[in-house]
């Protein structure tokens, strides 16, 4: 309980503590144009790559979609607890962000670069490589972001502004996809080198930038009192709280990542709206550019917990409005989107402000422990988008169409099934929650 309060129930947040510049939010933020532009990648653009241009089957491209995800399973809380207790004379973050740094361009080239008919060993290969390389630059880059101010409102915003620059990474790159798609008719493999080359060099320049601009403090530098990460992680989970957090994190992840990963699915076979995909793909962020810092202002005012009981609601209602766009409407459609996407981006930015407040909660009894926290978060998250993205292309794979390929209701079901159901249970389980809190602080008083 912190100033009388009830644990794990977060009030509106009247007053903001040391504030931190938007040039440093800015520079710290860097890496985020890399991790959004892998996820991009690998949600959206690469099972299409991989099924009509390399050759591998649609079934396969969904396993190796959540196998990619099975990785991080063991490698991110290991990581995280890594870069909290082994100290180097380069800090504590920096050693794994320079290695990750190393990997992602190997991975991302042999993956994105892959001729037609390369093998699946190649694949998988290029995958596990690029994702393992993701792994050791986010998961020490988070753990040193929920560490950045002790102040909850600048949590606030240090979250929503690694969200908005990945937005804003979002707008570049699909700007430039959209001009090469419908400005050049620019071939697919064509589109997917050039997102692997963007990645590979985005890679070392984002993360030797942060290293440079960054210097972890004299008092970050002490390493965490955890000394068996197994027994650190089951203590972490045993805070409702935080395993509330995890679940709310696994009905995003596969909301979000079902619909990203049939995107282009809906865009060009079921809408019939050929070269539309990456042109559609800029509204989302579009928007959300504009409405996340106005939903930031709104969790301060009324709360996080309330802010994204409005913003679940607000998913699992507009979901079902995909029935009834018509088919060769890109306008209607672009509509649809917009109306999705005013919500977009604030559950990532609360949920990771959230844990950022636990990993705070227990600083004095357990040290420093950004890493773990955000690790355990992280992958949680990318467990589920490969469940939602692998299930995606499952169901799609189960309904096929009259010409062998998936039908045009499957894809529509793999896109907004998952928001009409998942949506009101994460409202759902925030009233519950609030409400189990809400009892136990009346209990005690």
């Amino acid at each position: 309980m912190r100033d009388g309060r009830p644990s794990g129930i977060d009030p509106p947040i009247r007053a903001a503590g040391m504030r931190i510049s938007r040039v440093r939010l800015a520079a710290f933020s860097l890496p985020v144009l890399l991790f959004q532009a892998i996820e991009m990648a690998w949600r959206a653009y690469l099972p299409r790559f991989l099924t009509l241009d390399i050759g591998i089957a649609l079934g396969a491209v969904g396993a190796i979609l959540l196998g990619a995800r099975l990785l991080d399973a063991i490698a991110d809380p290991i990581i995280g607890w890594m870069s909290d207790t082994v100290r180097t004379p380069m800090g504590r973050r920096t050693p794994w962000m320079a290695l990750g740094a190393a990997l992602v361009p190997v991975g991302a080239l042999l993956l994105f670069l892959a001729p037609p008919g390369a093998g699946l060993a190649q694949i998988i290969a290029a995958s596990l490589m690029l994702h393992l390389g993701y792994s050791f630059i986010i998961t020490p880059h988070g753990g040193w972001g929920l560490e950045l101010s002790p102040d909850k409102h600048q949590r606030t915003r240090i979250m929503g502004a690694k969200v908005w620059f990945g937005l804003l990474a979002s707008l570049g790159l699909l700007g430039v996809m959209a001009l090469m798609e419908r400005g050049f008719a620019v071939p697919r493999d064509s589109q997917m080198a050039v997102l692997g080359w963007a990645i590979a060099l985005l890679a070392p320049i984002t993360v030797v930038a942060v290293i440079l601009l960054f210097k972890e403090p004299v008092d970050l530098t002490t390493p965490s009192k955890a000394d068996n990460p197994l027994l650190l992680f089951l203590s972490i989970l045993r805070d409702r709280s935080m395993r509330t957090i995890l679940a709310l994190y696994v009905l995003t992840g596969i909301m979000d990542a079902a619909a990203a990963s049939s995107f282009l699915f809906l865009a060009e076979d079921a809408l019939g709206l050929n070269r539309w995909g990456a042109a559609l793909l800029l509204v989302q962020p579009v928007l959300a550019l504009a409405t996340l810092p106005i939903w930031s202002r709104v969790s301060a005012l009324i709360g996080r917990h309330r802010t994204l009981m409005i913003t679940y609601g607000w998913q699992g209602l507009t979901a079902p409005l995909l029935f009834c766009i018509p088919e060769g409407q890109p306008v209607i459609f672009a509509a649809f989107i917009a109306v999705r996407a005013l919500g977009w981006g604030v559950d990532y930015m609360l949920l990771r402000a959230m844990v950022a407040d636990l990993a705070d909660d227990q600083l004095q009894d357990m040290g420093r422990l950004g890493g773990v926290y955000y690790g355990m978060s992280s992958v949680t998250l990318k467990i589920a988008m490969g469940l939602g993205g692998g299930g995606a292309l499952w169901l799609m794979k189960i309904i096929p169409g009259p010409s062998g390929t998936s039908s045009a209701d499957a894809v529509r079901l793999a896109y907004a099934l998952p928001a009409t159901i998942l949506g009101p249970i994460a409202l759902l389980l925030l009233i519950l929650h609030v409400s189990r809190i809400s009892r136990r602080s009346a209990a005690r008083n």
